[in-house]
């Protein structure tokens, strides 16, 4: 997935996007219970119609801004799962240029670390007050917030790691 959204087009991620949206919207509004079913799905479609474009422009912009840290390498696909995981390649070149992918995208997330630290401690309390005070369905998205919660704190830990071990096999 992330070989495709890094060479997909703008109207690509922009789709995908509405399509990931569009069942999201649609469970929103019937939570609420203020349409029926046919306003529930015009509403819900509508607003991921909306929604889609814009979060695809800005998940299409930021995979654009993370593609030049691996862009100068003749075996890119071998660095981009080298940054990943597995064993720390014995090519130079390979070591290098994962390096400077894991160290681009720790920039990346370095910049929007306090956003994202403040979202993932906000959105699981909204999430749990909206299942006690409205619908037990909320307790699905007071899940995927806990997991989004965890992944903001564990993914720059193992790019750190990943980092160490690249710059530890290069000396």
């Amino acid at each position: 997935m992330n070989a495709w959204l890094l060479r997909a087009s703008l109207w690509q991620v922009s789709a995908l996007m509405t399509l990931l949206l569009a069942p999201f919207f649609v469970g929103i509004f019937w939570g609420l219970r203020d349409f029926g079913a046919v306003g529930t799905l015009v509403t819900g479609v509508g607003a991921a119609a909306i929604c889609g474009p814009v979060v695809g422009y800005l998940t299409w912009q930021q995979t654009r801004e993370s593609l030049p840290a691996g862009e100068s390498s003749p075996d890119e696909a071998r660095a981009e799962r080298a940054a990943r995981r597995g064993p720390v390649p014995e090519d130079d070149d390979v070591r290098g240029d994962a390096l400077r992918i894991v160290e681009h995208r720790l920039a990346l997330l370095s910049a929007s670390r306090g956003r994202a630290l403040v979202s993932a401690a906000v959105l699981p309390l909204v999430a749990t007050f909206l299942a006690v005070a409205q619908s037990p369905w909320w307790w699905i998205a007071v899940v995927v917030c806990l997991g989004t919660s965890t992944s903001v704190v564990l993914i720059p830990r193992h790019l750190e790691r990943r980092a160490a071990l690249l710059r530890g096999a290069s000396r």
